[in-house]
């Protein structure tokens, strides 16, 4: 009998310490805390599945610093990882921050379908490693390709990101043959359903579906949307995936016996709160510099700013959407801006602070003003009416925003157009009215509207943006612009419109 341990992250999004930055106690989560726990010999793997150095104030800090090497190059490494491949968000702060993470790992990075065309990155496509009992383990690495879609240019300059799948196939016809195990890490999700096989997207920013059911590796081990899946079988493949932010970790353990028959287990492990506390330590006074950054007091508004629950503000709006949307405007000198939520978010108290800021709009989005007409902005409002689900006037949220992944930020609160949906009716026309200037918009107007840049790549249902004129685009990232709000309007009177009219 041979066996294969298997410990695994995904989407730790730079949350190396114990805390979730929206206040100051430590939590059962972070980097710090999941390395405590890892037991590791000769025959285990400990392996993360990307998004790792974007997504928390640490690393927003941190990309406007000065440093060498990147600290969770150095948790990574007191840790013991063997294996990494790229998330999306990776490629946010640019090449030289990606270099100094990954310039600086142990492990190594496989991802089959990124090529450095510089040639100073050390990322290969695949791996083949045997463990101290003699089994060969053989993994390749892939990411979304969706990157090509979502990146500003700038930070993908140095690379060649090519398609998904078909970059899988070369690698795993050369080596499935010179492997006991063979495992891919893919830092990416489900397009089906995973209990039904019901079809759920047809893009291929998400396709683990596929590769379970045209590729036989043993274990696929998946990222990207933030699925607690312990493991499973899925077309003859073991899959699995974590949450994020270094909430839980995955523990695998596989057994081969003489016959080759195989056995898999595994479960997602909660945190314990017991940090490293070498790294503690050694990454204490950068983390204290981060405390001190968050605390630090940006302006005043006129009214606490709370979020209230995702469907309360689709359904009635939000003044802390409009608020978003009317440092958008001043910004861009746009007639219209649109603007949504993260899955969870802090809001701000009237006393506004930085870590309000990062804990309310904490990814590196930039603006993007397009031009529009009445017909974009009505498929734009339609995507969004179709968040809802009406079951005789009881209102809920539509699976099609909350599986496979949960997707609160693809419904977009507008400003500056009053518009109103009719919830009885059915998907697709349930927008009847779209008024600017006070008068119904009619088909000739062209507007200027500006949105954040990952939706002007027509993510999350909004294809129709691509082919829009771009007008102009705001190169500073949004909780900058924020903070710069602040400086200039430091006693905030807040837009309290209601926009949105709903009928059901």
């Amino acid at each position: 009998m041979k066996n294969l341990k298997i410990y695994f992250t995904s989407d730790l999004h730079g949350y190396i310490y114990p805390t979730d930055y929206i206040d100051k106690i430590e939590k059962n989560i972070g980097l710090l805390n999941i390395i405590n726990s890892f037991e590791k010999d000769e025959n285990t793997l400990i392996i993360d599945g990307g998004d790792t150095i974007q997504g928390s104030p640490f690393t927003n800090y941190l990309s406007n610093a000065e440093f060498d090497v990147h600290p969770m190059s150095k948790v990574m490494n007191t840790g013991g990882y063997d294996y990494i491949t790229l998330g999306n968000h990776d490629f946010n702060y640019g090449y030289d921050y990606l270099k100094k993470y990954l310039t600086n790992l142990d492990a190594k990075c496989l991802c089959s379908n990124v090529v450095d065309n510089t040639g100073q990155l050390p990322i290969l496509p695949f791996d083949i490693k045997t463990l101290g009992n003699g089994l060969k383990i053989g993994i390749i690495g892939f990411t979304t390709d969706f990157i090509n879609r979502w990146e500003r240019s700038e930070n993908i300059n140095n690379f060649t990101i090519s398609d998904t799948f078909s970059s899988i196939k070369p690698y795993f016809d050369k080596i499935k043959d010179e492997c006991d195990v063979l495992i891919g890490i893919y830092h990416g999700g489900f397009e089906y359903d995973l209990e039904s096989h019901t079809q759920l997207s047809t893009t291929h920013e998400n396709i683990a579906y596929k590769i379970s059911k045209e590729f036989n590796f043993d274990i696929l081990l998946t990222g990207h949307q933030h699925m607690e899946i312990g493991g499973e079988y899925l077309h003859d493949t073991y899959i699995a995936q974590t949450p994020h932010n270094g909430s839980k970790f995955l523990e695998l353990n596989l057994e081969i016996d003489d016959n080759n028959n195989r056995n898999i287990t595994s479960s997602l492990k909660n945190v314990v709160l017991n940090p490293n506390k070498e790294m503690y330590d050694d990454l204490l006074p950068l983390e204290t510099k981060v405390q001190e950054w968050l605390d630090t007091p940006v302006g005043f508004l006129d009214s606490d700013l709370h979020p209230s629950s995702h469907l309360d503000m689709a359904l009635n709006g939000s003044n802390l959407a409009n608020f978003i949307n009317q440092i958008e405007l001043e910004q861009s000198g746009a007639d219209v801006a649109c603007t949504s939520f993260a899955n969870s978010i802090k809001g701000f108290d009237k006393n506004v602070t930085v870590r309000d800021i990062m804990s309310t709009y904490m990814y590196p989005n930039t603006l993007v003003m397009l031009e529009v007409d009445r017909n974009i902005l009505k498929m734009a409002l339609e995507r969004c009416a179709s968040y809802f689900t009406n079951n005789n006037g009881e209102l809920s949220i539509s699976d099609l925003f909350l599986k496979p992944k949960v997707e609160h930020y693809n419904y977009d609160y507008f400003a500056n157009i009053n518009y109103t949906f009719d919830l009885n009716k059915e998907v697709g026309s349930r927008v009847t009215s779209i008024m600017f200037d006070n008068k119904e918009l009619d088909n000739d107007t062209k507007l200027t509207l500006v949105m954040n840049n990952y939706r002007a790549s027509g993510a999350g249902g909004y294809e129709f943006y691509c082919d829009c004129k771009i007008v102009r685009e705001i190169m500073v990232e949004m909780p900058e612009v924020i903070i710069d709000y602040f400086r200039n309007n430091k006693n905030v009177v807040v837009d309290k419109s209601k926009y949105l009219t709903v009928i059901y």
